[in-house]
């Protein structure tokens, strides 16, 4: 049986039995993750509350957590309008529950962080399986047609087979870049342009692309 991973990126469960607010004078220690795919942090506050913030991903190949410091680098600096919208929160969607089934069973067989394939899909194409970009992308993962046609998809808006081949890339991306940034960038501007570039390209559009995954993949 395929293994998922566990925990999404940046999801906290706070365990507070009282004010909330006591938690933000708690002094930190870090714990190492126990399970190999994520870590967790238990903050104890002065009245002897926990906050416990749980799920930061990485590949097992790697001996430490990804460095999403990129993201924040001055040398990304705020992008020129472009194509891709911006980002919403986890609102419910019919087309989105619709197909939730699907992407959770293509992350597990992909071994995909969870809510990782969720978030570039409503990213991509809020879910529409008949959407097409002004670059001819299509489809529920905008699949390229060369891509497609890599990845043995005959018909792109095949919505199952648009979805499982997505997931079947975006695995391709981790495997080679080992941090979800950078394979959602590679998704995004193909792994050629993020080999160039030594990280997110930054083409006008890639930058707010990952931040807008990111951003709804830690939403949820």
């Amino acid at each position: 049986m395929a293994h998922r991973f566990l925990g999404t990126m940046l999801t906290t469960t706070a365990l507070l039995l009282g004010n909330p607010a006591l938690a933000q004078d708690a002094e930190p220690t870090d714990l190492p993750a126990d399970n190999g795919v994520g870590g967790y942090r238990i903050d104890n506050s002065a009245a002897g509350f926990q906050l416990v913030t749980h799920g930061v991903w990485r590949s097992p190949m790697q001996k430490s957590l990804p460095d999403l410091a990129p993201l924040e680098s001055a040398s990304i600096r705020p992008s020129a309008p472009h194509k891709t919208k911006k980002v919403a929160s986890a609102q419910p969607s019919f087309r989105r529950a619709a197909y939730l089934p699907h992407v959770y069973a293509a992350e597990a067989q992909y071994r995909l962080p969870a809510g990782l394939l969720d978030a570039l899909i409503w990213t991509e194409s809020r879910y529409n399986p008949f959407a097409v970009s002004g670059a001819g992308a299509a489809g529920l993962g905008q699949l390229m047609p060369k891509t497609a046609r890599e990845l043995g998809v005959a018909n792109r808006f095949d919505p199952r087979a648009n979805l499982w081949a997505a997931a079947r890339y975006l695995r391709q991306m981790l495997d080679k870049f080992g941090v979800v940034h950078l394979a959602v960038a590679a998704y995004n501007a193909g792994p050629g342009a993020v080999e160039r570039a030594g990280g997110i390209p930054l083409n006008g559009e890639t930058p707010s692309y990952v931040r807008n995954v990111l951003a709804f993949w830690g939403a949820k």
